[in-house]
């Protein structure tokens, strides 16, 4: 959380993206605007930093905020006005480039000055992936056609991506940078109301005071750890201990349910947790405050906070606050969301069989929460036909041998993997993947698929067609 981070985290944040956000702002035609734009992508971000803890999410969330809101200020079929580009060439290609119909060469301008593509740039221009794929193959050859009519062509569509990108970081070079002195002390000034605010080196040296503290008075008070009885085994092997205060324990690999956006199946995702000593209490919370790494994700619970849980022999009461179900409209919404808990839960504790009670603040929950039996797992079902189960999504992988494994339903066939250069949009390899005749103890038939790949970013699909057509994809990079 951005308090455990030190108080100037989003003035350090500023100060790295505030000028590609000023003129990525400027690039979409909302140069008058962009301060205001900037500073409040910043601020959103500050009301989030609870939920928004990774690096590279907190940069793609404000250059979501930063396109949309420039997008918003300039009319759907307004032309940009692209600055100039000192060389003629990259001047040429800049003005094919705007008169191309504005939302096409909005994608484009997105796309290549910030060099997102794949489901980072869906999730910033809040598409679907294969929406956005097509649409911005359709601009690049629109753009390549244009070219062709003027006879300032490049060879083919790598290079004419290259040439793109060149041109606009060039052009973009001419606009001033923001000064960054009048936002940075705003920044550092934002915070809880009522808080006592202090300035970043205050902070650190209270840090480092606290920290010391903390250390001396665990070796003073901390009685010695008694050994374990031989042959008794930990429930929750995944668990580090701690042997100071000062640093929180770490569950590794903890299993996290979420939603997938395009199938509303149920995708799981290995997790570390920082561990609070209720691992289960824990991994229900992450579910509000721990974002899913794929963007093709999302959780139904995001609002409200967990109150209480409690572990029974077969049963587990999972007590929220009254306004964590407000946000869930229908039944459809609620059933997802139980789901998310019933299978994070029972995942957890190794009980397929487990009962799941909620409540709303000690009280009876809404009437899709109050069965009085509780809820239970239903299988494979609500499961997506295939998973991609390695690598994560975003991973960074060695150069050479790469293994893409993963589960499949028992009654799909084999599905086929493909593997795509995301930076060429070449297809490197489409095979289909070896795969298990029998099944493994939670019912899934394992898959797996070898392939060589050199230095690039690469996004893998697995596809199954029958009887229920479905595709799962990762984007990974190669180092």
């Amino acid at each position: 959380m951005a308090a455990e981070e030190g108080a100037d985290w989003l003035v350090r944040l500023y100060e790295a993206q505030g000028a590609t956000l000023h003129r990525l702002a400027v690039l979409l035609g909302a140069e008058e605007q962009s301060g205001r734009i900037v500073r409040g992508a910043l601020l959103a971000l500050h009301r989030r930093s609870h939920r928004i803890i990774d690096p590279a999410e907190r940069i793609e969330f404000l250059q979501e905020k930063v396109v949309h809101a420039a997008r918003a200020v300039r009319h759907p079929n307004q032309a940009l006005a692209l600055p100039v580009a000192e060389d003629p060439r990259q001047q040429e290609l800049l003005t094919a480039l705007t008169a191309l119909p504005a939302r096409m060469t909005e994608l484009v301008v997105v796309s290549h000055y910030l060099s997102v593509f794949g489901p980072e740039l869906a999730a910033v221009m809040r598409m679907s992936l294969r929406g956005c794929n097509q649409k911005l193959e359709i601009a690049r050859e629109t753009l390549r056609v244009r070219l062709d009519e003027t006879e300032a062509r490049p060879a083919g569509l790598e290079a004419l991506s290259q040439e793109v990108t060149a041109a606009l970081r060039a052009a973009a070079r001419s606009i001033q940078p923001p000064g960054t002195d009048t936002l940075s002390a705003e920044l550092a000034q934002v915070g809880d109301p009522g808080r006592v605010l202090f300035g970043a080196r205050s902070v650190v040296v209270l840090t480092v005071l606290a920290l010391l503290a903390g250390l001396i008075l665990a070796v003073v008070t901390n009685p010695a750890v008694a050994p374990a009885e031989p042959g008794t085994a930990s429930p929750e092997p995944v668990v580090k201990p701690s042997a100071s205060r000062s640093i929180p324990a770490q569950a590794r690999s903890v299993p996290i349910y979420y939603v997938g956006r395009r199938d509303a199946a149920l995708f799981r995702e290995l997790r570390d947790l920082t561990s609070s000593g209720d691992l289960v209490r824990s991994a229900v919370e992450a579910l509000f405050t721990v974002p899913p790494a794929d963007p093709d994700y999302e959780s139904k619970w995001n609002a409200g906070r967990v109150v209480d849980v409690t572990v029974g022999a077969d049963s587990v009461t999972v007590d929220l606050s009254a306004d964590a179900y407000a946000d869930i409209g229908d039944d459809h919404a609620a059933r997802l969301a139980r789901e998310q808990i019933i299978y994070t839960v029972s995942d957890l504790v190794a009980d397929p069989n487990l009962s799941v009670h909620f409540l709303a603040d000690g009280a009876a929950p809404p009437e899709a929460f109050a069965n009085q039996e509780g809820y239970t797992r239903d299988g494979l079902a609500p499961m997506p036909p295939v998973w991609i189960t390695s690598p994560k999504n975003l991973a960074k992988l060695g150069a050479g041998p790469i293994t893409i494994t993963g589960t499949i339903k028992p009654d799909n066939g084999e599905p086929v993997v493909r593997i795509l250069d995301t930076d060429s949009g070449a297809v490197v390899v489409e095979e289909v993947a070896q795969t298990a005749t029998g099944t493994n103890q939670d019912g899934w038939r394992l898959w797996s698929f070898s392939v060589d790949l050199k230095a690039g970013r690469y996004e893998v699909s697995a596809t199954t067609r029958k009887p229920q057509p479905a595709v799962e994809t990762k984007t990974f990079e190669v180092g």
